[in-house]
């Protein structure tokens, strides 16, 4: 049961907290790093093109 909580608090609460990423330990490291930069990219892009 706490397991459950735990998993939707960290993909569900998370997740929609930061826009969708979230850590997968089921996935690879390398999977997880390339998401994790994609994100970090696709929120940074609008800003900087703001202030360009």
């Amino acid at each position: 049961m706490g397991s459950q909580v735990f998993q939707t608090l960290r993909q569900g609460v998370w997740a929609s907290l930061t826009g969708g990423w979230y850590h997968d330990p089921e996935q690879d490291k390398f999977n997880n790093s390339c998401h994790l930069y994609l994100w970090v990219f696709l929120v940074i892009l609008p800003l900087s093109l703001h202030l360009v």
